[in-house]
């Protein structure tokens, strides 16, 4: 770019050549946004020796301006400017992209006072191949100080200040991208861990208890599961089966999934009563968990005789299928856990015949949704019934393959587990 008007003196053509080449070696050495335009800033007041400078860049929407950069003006009157794309002289540049010389800016309808004392104004736009990203704004306490020169040697430190904001902002945005890589890296590895740790909770073979065949299965509806199923072996070859599904999806839910499970072991271990268990369990999730947090269970015990006693918090009621066919649903107990400190639990107890079978199901089983209608108990019932003379593991396999092939594709898919229990013998 030329410059029609010609320097006073030697010395002062040198002052801009350096000062132009400094600005330059500052876009060369730094990728810091920050320090690129608080340079550029102090290089133009080197050079053109006024008392006010800003540089304003344009936000993402193109609606507002932004201060990126000051010089000279107080904290308190950058924050009381209104800064709007086409409002003010400021503004009217950032819209038009043409530059504006204003000798008095009391004869200016446009003109939006910012400092105290203000008279004259000079505001170049800055350009990144053809496109306005902000404004360079001077300004000064002198009427009609901005000459022509001003103008072409603010001009050129706008555009050298916009290969400078652009280069910086794309670093920016490389170390950003990098960095959300990064944290994604380290994410995927930590819910890797957590779901290696969290299947090691899970029962790693099917439990033994006379009289009974039991196989369990955990399909995750995310990477991790706030589901869960156990076996707890008990004195007299007793055996304590657990189903629960926490409240939520992914680590948070994962979480409190395995203190539940840590809760209502340590409770077996010491206390006998089901109902009891299930209250002491109740209690201690309500002092450690938030309020919006809670946990559906079913707990029960099989006895070498045929009989489970159990608990149901909330849960699914689980469907015992007779082997005459006929349904009945295990629905004793009380409400969900967390919720209601101090909550009492009643105990359920059903005697299980030869050819009956009990589905014990988390309920992301029965409402996976396929053509715009659930799974459903109907047809879990459906499934079993197939599945006549099948073994328990088969069955729980059948079942969730079934649910998880009828929900439709890239629905949001929940936790999906079930235990299935069948009475052998005649």
């Amino acid at each position: 770019m030329s410059f029609k008007p010609v320097p006073e003196s030697d010395s002062e053509l040198r002052l801009e050549l350096s000062t132009l080449a400094e600005a330059l070696k500052t876009l060369a050495s730094t990728l810091d946004l920050d320090s690129v335009l608080d340079r550029l800033l102090y290089l133009t007041n080197q050079m053109l020796g006024f008392e006010y400078c800003t540089i304003l860049l344009i936000d993402e929407d193109g609606t507002r301006l932004t201060i990126a950069a000051r010089y000279g003006y107080p904290e308190s009157i950058v924050q009381e400017v209104e800064l709007a794309v086409g409002k003010g002289l400021t503004g009217r540049v950032a819209e038009t992209g043409e530059s504006l010389i204003v000798a008095d800016v009391s004869k200016e309808k446009r003109y939006l006072a910012g400092i105290r004392g203000a008279r004259s104004e000079l505001v170049v736009p800055m350009r990144f191949e053809d496109q306005v990203i902000g404004v360079f704004d001077v300004q000064s306490t002198k009427l009609d100080v901005f000459d022509e020169r001003d103008r072409e040697l603010l001009s050129v430190l706008a555009d050298i200040a916009s290969v400078g904001i652009t280069n910086a902002r794309s670093h920016q945005e490389a170390l950003r991208a990098r960095d959300e890589q990064s944290r994604s890296r380290a994410l995927r590895r930590e819910i890797a861990l957590a779901r290696t740790f969290q299947e090691r909770l899970l029962p790693r073979s099917d439990p033994q208890i006379t009289g009974f065949e039991i196989a369990g299965m955990n399909l995750p509806g995310t990477t991790l599961s706030g589901d869960y199923f156990d076996y707890i072996e008990l004195p007299h070859h007793h055996l304590g089966v657990a189903v629960a599904d926490v409240s939520g999806k992914g680590i948070p839910a994962a979480l409190l999934a395995a203190s539940l499970q840590a809760t209502l072991r340590s409770n077996v271990e010491n206390l006998y009563s089901i109902a009891t268990i299930m209250e002491r369990a109740n209690d201690l999730f309500c002092r450690t968990t938030a309020p919006e947090n809670f946990a559906t269970l079913f707990y029960g015990v099989f006895d070498t005789a045929g009989s489970l006693t159990y608990v149901n918090a909330g849960h699914n009621p689980p469907i015992l299928i007779r082997g005459n066919g006929t349904l009945e649903r295990l629905s004793d107990g009380g409400t969900v856990l967390g919720m209601f400190p101090g909550h009492t639990y009643d105990q359920g107890r059903v005697r299980m015949l030869p050819g009956d079978t009990l589905i014990i199901y988390s309920d992301g089983l029965s409402e996976a949704h396929g053509g715009g209608e659930e799974f459903g108990e109907k047809r879990i019932v459906e499934t079993a019934r197939r599945a006549t003379g099948s073994t328990a593991r088969a069955l729980a396999s059948m079942l969730i393959t079934e649910a998880d092939s009828f929900a439709d594709s890239g629905s949001s898919v929940d936790d999906m587990t079930i235990v299935v229990a069948r009475k052998l013998g005649r």
